[in-house]
């Protein structure tokens, strides 16, 4: 059985901003794509022109690297760590763009990485990027299941 090459983008959203990762390959082979945008943010969530202009520098993003799927760090809706709303309008219009985007669990995307025993420290990427870099490895590495 030969595995399909595919290239994932990892995203956590923060505050105001998404912070991406991209990987391509397959399974436990791949490789961290360095991209020209690590995040991307909105000044005025009530703006209409640059809402617009965030999903079209997102959909951008996806075909310049060629993005199969979407993986973003799930964010709690309720409770003290809930995320906060402007999070959630960031992720409605990540789900916009025409890759499929899969929502992962903080929970999963932990038990993953703490599987694989990923030390951050050594990647070539921003410690704010942690969070996307876990969620793509976790889809990433998802299809291989026992």
């Amino acid at each position: 059985m030969t595995e399909l090459t595919r290239t994932v983008a990892g995203i956590d959203l923060d505050k105001n901003e998404a912070r991406f990762v991209v990987l391509t390959g397959h399974a436990y082979d791949f490789d961290l794509v360095e991209t020209s945008i690590v995040r991307l943010g909105i000044d005025d969530p009530k703006d209409q022109r640059e809402v617009n202009e965030f999903k079209a520098q997102v959909q951008d993003l996806f075909d310049e690297y060629a993005v199969d799927a979407v993986a973003i760090r799930e964010r709690l809706s309720k409770g003290r760590m809930k995320g906060g709303t402007i999070t959630f309008k960031l992720e409605g219009l990540i789900q916009l763009c025409r890759q499929p985007v899969t929502l992962i669990s903080p929970a999963t995307i932990r038990k993953a990485v703490s599987t694989a025993k990923i030390e951050f420290s050594e990647l070539p990427i921003a410690k704010f990027q942690y969070e996307a870099y876990g969620a793509a490895y976790t889809m990433m590495t998802a299809a291989v299941r026992p």
